[in-house]
């Protein structure tokens, strides 16, 4: 009996987690926030995947069981989630990759709209970063990938 209310527990929490980061992606026009034991563990404001990596390696092991609401989640975004390990995804606009990705390790996602694959800005071609991930199966190889991809489109002025 003690198994189950633990689980409702968690459950619930989960429940309230996800809809404190999703209200909070929505009111502040934010990029992606991190939420778990209801609070806020971060927010980003940038496009691009950089932030949200920045963030996973500085909140650690804090950023376990957390959930994730971010305004576009392909597979670079679930890469990064799975990595994280983190418990629950939502987002506006999610890809069909996104998803696949986040099933192999149970993580829940949430969406409004399900689409077959993130474009790229001018809508003709993949994001640089869902055509990045797709092909790679391993969650912290794809990070590495991705913090590669961050660090050579940053070059110094």
């Amino acid at each position: 009996m003690t198994e189950i209310i633990l689980r409702q527990a968690q459950d619930w929490l989960l429940v309230n987690d996800l809809e404190l980061a999703k209200q909070t992606l929505r009111a502040d026009s934010l990029a992606f926030v991190l939420a778990k034991d209801g609070a806020i563990l971060r927010t980003g404001t940038r496009e691009g995947i950089g932030e949200l990596i920045d963030a996973m390696d500085a909140l650690g092991d804090a950023a376990h069981g957390a959930v994730l609401a971010d305004k576009i989640a392909g597979k670079a975004v679930a890469m990064v989630a799975r990595a994280a390990q983190i418990r629950a995804v939502y987002s506006p606009l999610a890809s069909q990759a996104a998803r696949a990705a986040l099933d192999i390790d149970h993580i829940i996602l949430e969406y409004d709209r399900l689409v077959p694959l993130i474009l790229n800005q001018r809508n003709d071609g993949p994001c640089p970063m869902e055509r990045l991930t797709l092909p790679i199966d391993d969650p912290l190889q794809a990070v590495d990938a991705l913090r590669e991809f961050v660090r050579a489109r940053v070059r110094p002025a």
